[in-house]
């Protein structure tokens, strides 16, 4: 494969998983129909998250918080009707200690 291809590919790759959270649309209704985010946090709370912070991102409330388990979780949140349209679960595990782990590959030469 030449040069340029590779570049453009590997641009590509970078640009995809940004593009993802990007189109989350969560309502087509206009602010003024939105609920105020109090009543968001009381609903995502009802649904059993404990929030840490709401804000507005797009057409959604992006809200950070934890699972009933104690997961750190990233949600997105229609502001008309409180409703999850999407959710993220964080690993749990720091991407230093992830970095720290040895690759397999490389086990024998360690």
């Amino acid at each position: 494969m030449s040069a340029p291809k590779l570049v453009a590919l590997a641009i590509a790759t970078v640009l995809v998983p940004a593009s993802v959270f990007a189109s989350t649309e969560c309502t087509k209704m206009p602010a003024g129909k939105w609920l105020p985010q109090s009543e968001v946090k009381t609903q995502v709370e009802k649904a059993g998250f404990t929030v840490q912070r709401i804000k507005q991102e797009n057409t959604c409330y992006e809200v950070k918080g934890e699972s009933k388990d104690g997961k750190s979780v990233k949600l997105y949140v229609n502001p008309v009707d409180a409703s999850i349209v999407k959710e993220k679960v964080k690993s749990g595990i720091p991407p230093v200690a992830l970095a720290a782990q040895p690759d397999p590959l490389f086990a024998g030469l360690m």
